[in-house]
């Protein structure tokens, strides 16, 4: 294996926290919603993608 040190940990960090982020302000703003909708929403997209991926019919 490889080992990170800690500001590689936290720049991968900070990278991935800011996409997410950044993927749910975009949530929020096509269906008009706050943050917790927001949230709620990419999760059960994200598992009905994967659902479907996997060959289960919606």
């Amino acid at each position: 294996g490889f080992m990170w040190d800690e500001q590689k940990v936290n720049t991968e960090l900070k990278n991935y926290m800011t996409s997410a982020f950044q993927h749910l302000k975009e949530m929020c703003k096509i269906h008009d919603c706050d943050l917790r909708m927001g949230a709620f929403t990419l999760g059960v997209n994200r598992v009905a993608r994967a659902t479907l991926l996997r060959g289960w019919e919606a």
